[in-house]
């Protein structure tokens, strides 16, 4: 008799032994109606639940019963959880103190992967470590690759704050209110260092309506209590183990836990607007809500009213809308607005229609000076309010030095305007932006912000036409000094050579040579229209084509045979150069997306979750962060622009 109870313990032990903590224990069977989904209730009384059934091994739809206020219904769908489109939201809250270093952490993170990469595709994820303190690492994503690349970066060290975890773990849920809210919590010890309690934890988890999952790896100092009370409190599951490798088969009871969903859809009966009571029943276990549903309009129901009562008149429909900015703000927008529209149409109707013998003289000179087509654009500024601002501006670019700057810009962009009279429009066209938005959004700081960025993109606009202008001109030059060259092979003098020049090449270079032309006939030697070239398109090269033909003019020689010799040199540039282009088009693309990646994203999230930028935005350290980060962000986009800019 002694041998065999002495077999029968030794029996039990290894049993035990066989087996983690957690995997022998067993929860109370139980069906929970988690949500009813109303949002097409008033489509002939469509309803969606969504029930758990915990610790039932095998589920049986045959089993199910569903009722509205004690009738049964018949002829309801039942959707496995993993056929449905419900998504259900999962927080891994995962203790990384100092005792989880090593051998428990790795496992840790090794099942806390497997779990996350055999997730559905619509269900989301977020990961929430502790230790000293929360970190919040990954908001709700569906998105596997992000979350298990931030696990796999985890690392031990520091106190527990496991209350603090379960808090902010609960609280990440209010954010997300399609998810059904779930915590599974890893914590191998005792908690030391949070500002919240116990209490705290339990009721953040009761608001949220959470279900916690605890997973404890126990160790020595291990208090398993707390993360008990908190699972209990949820109606969780608690799951306990001395064995760093059985970490995997508790998550994997984890999972099944939460596949035991399933999605009913039916609809009800109810068509007027009440409170009702949708009950489940499975065998014993039984579950219920009461919702108030908003009716729905039968379509074998007749609407009759009593011969003796009287319709109430209905109430006047008065339209109502939100102005963007006060209404006498607006009102004076329309006013400037009608006014400036009206003296437009006076001026145009009844303004002057001949020119003063003045007039003619000065249009017929500045065809020499700026070209006929440029003459026709500047019709405007004979308004006396713009022209004497024009004339201002001018005066005060002159007396800063940027008069000759913003010229020269304007000759290499081939912009037939005056430099007053460009700085005149971009102010009058960034004014009337800001003041615009200013009025309509009522926040006149975004309106100067809008102002300082329409001039600053005037002047983008500016360099970039003269740059194209220039590009093209260069990218022209090897033909037009090999024409140049072939004219004077001909027999031609230079002069004739350049009028060849003006007659045949193709815009920009014929225009430019075209104006050389026409300034020698003024009287202006040949050099230095050419150099006049040179400054208006801001070219290296074809200052160089000019001195080397000043060079043959000084000394002598065969002008034609410098001129093939250049026109070849800057042929091979122009090849070395498009190589060199197309060899860096991969870095300056790359370039230009990491750069523009941050304000993107910056701008989809002030536009759709403008909540989550909040800590940024509305804090000091979070706005010196942001300018820290602006600072750095230019460093590294000059730095880009280096390494892709080489100079051929």
């Amino acid at each position: 008799m002694k041998r065999h109870l002495l077999g029968s313990a030794i029996l039990g032990v290894a049993v035990l032994l066989a087996f983690p903590a957690g995997a022998l224990q067993t929860e109370p069977e139980e069906v929970v109606l988690v949500d009813v989904n109303l949002a097409s209730y008033d489509e002939n009384g469509q309803v969606t639940i969504v029930a758990e059934f915990r610790n039932i091994d095998e589920f049986d739809p045959e089993r199910m019963v569903i009722s509205q206020d004690g009738a049964v219904i018949e002829g309801f769908e039942v959707l496995e959880i993993e056929d449905s489109s419900v998504q259900v939201g999962v927080v891994l809250a995962i203790d990384i103190s100092g005792s989880m270093e090593g051998e428990p952490l790795e496992a840790a993170k090794e099942a806390a992967i497997r779990f996350v990469n055999q997730k559905r595709g619509q269900d989301s994820i977020a990961l929430v470590t502790f230790s000293d303190q929360v970190n919040f690492l990954v908001p709700f994503t569906d998105n596997a690759r992000t979350v298990t690349a931030r696990i796999g970066e985890l690392e031990a060290g520091g106190g527990t704050a496991f209350y603090d975890a379960m808090v902010r773990s609960a609280q990440l849920y209010a954010a997300a209110p399609g998810l059904q809210p779930h915590i599974i919590a890893l914590t191998d010890g005792s908690d030391s260092g949070s500002s919240a309690d116990i209490e705290e934890a339990i009721a953040q988890v009761a608001e949220g309506e959470v279900r916690v999952f605890g997973i404890a790896l126990e160790s020595d100092d291990f208090a398993g209590d707390p993360i008990r009370q908190i699972t209990d409190a949820s109606s969780g599951l608690y799951l306990a183990t001395t064995d760093p490798a059985q970490l995997d088969s508790l998550y994997d009871q984890i999972r099944s836990e939460l596949n035991n969903k399933v999605v009913l859809r039916f609809n009800a009966t109810q068509n007027a607007p009440s409170d009702v009571d949708f009950a489940i029943q499975y065998e014993n276990l039984r579950s219920n809500e009461t919702v108030s549903v908003p009716g729905f309009v039968a379509s074998d129901v007749v609407a009759t009213v009593p011969a003796d009562r009287q319709l109430a008149a209905p109430e006047p429909y008065v339209i109502t809308s939100t102005l963007p900015a006060p209404a006498g703000m607006l009102r004076a927008v329309a006013v400037i607005a009608a006014a400036a529209a009206t003296l437009g149409v006076a001026w145009i109707l009844f303004g002057p229609k001949e020119e003063s013998q003045q007039d003619q003289l000065r249009r017929r000179l500045a065809t020499y000076e700026r070209g006929p087509e440029q003459e026709q654009r500047r019709g405007i500024f004979q308004i006396g309010l713009l022209r004497g601002l024009s004339d201002r501006a001018e005066s005060v670019a002159k007396r800063r030095g940027l008069l000759y700057s913003v010229n020269a810009a304007l000759e290499q962009a081939n912009i037939a305007l005056r430099p007053g009279e460009a700085i005149a429009l971009a102010l009058i066209g960034a004014v009337l932006l800001g003041g615009l938005v200013g009025a309509v959004t009522g926040n006149f700081v975004l309106g100067a912000l809008v102002l300082l960025f329409a001039f600053i993109l005037v002047l983008a606009a500016l360099n970039f036409l003269g740059r194209r202008e220039k590009l093209k001109f260069e990218d022209q030059l090897p033909d037009t000094l090999t024409l140049l060259a072939t004219s004077l092979r001909a027999g031609y003098s230079l002069l004739q050579a350049i009028e060849a020049v003006s007659a045949e090449a193709p815009l920009p270079t014929g225009r430019e040579f075209g104006r050389a032309i026409t300034e020698i006939r003024l009287g202006r030697p040949v050099v230095e229209a050419l150099e006049g070239i040179a400054d208006r398109t801001q070219s290296e090269d074809f200052a160089w084509a000019v001195m080397a033909i000043e060079i043959q003019r000084e000394v002598g020689g065969n002008l034609s045979e410098v001129l093939n010799t250049v026109a070849d040199t800057m042929l091979q540039r122009n090849r070395l150069r498009r190589e060199v282009k197309a060899l860096t088009a991969e870095g300056r693309i790359s370039a230009f997306v990491l750069s523009a990646m941050p304000f993107g994203l910056f701008a989809f999230l002030y536009v759709s979750n403008r909540s989550y930028l909040d800590p940024l935005l509305g804090s000091i350290i979070g706005l010196g962060a942001l300018l820290g980060g602006l600072v750095f962000m230019a460093v590294g986009i000059y730095w880009m622009i280096r390494i892709v800019d080489i100079d051929i």
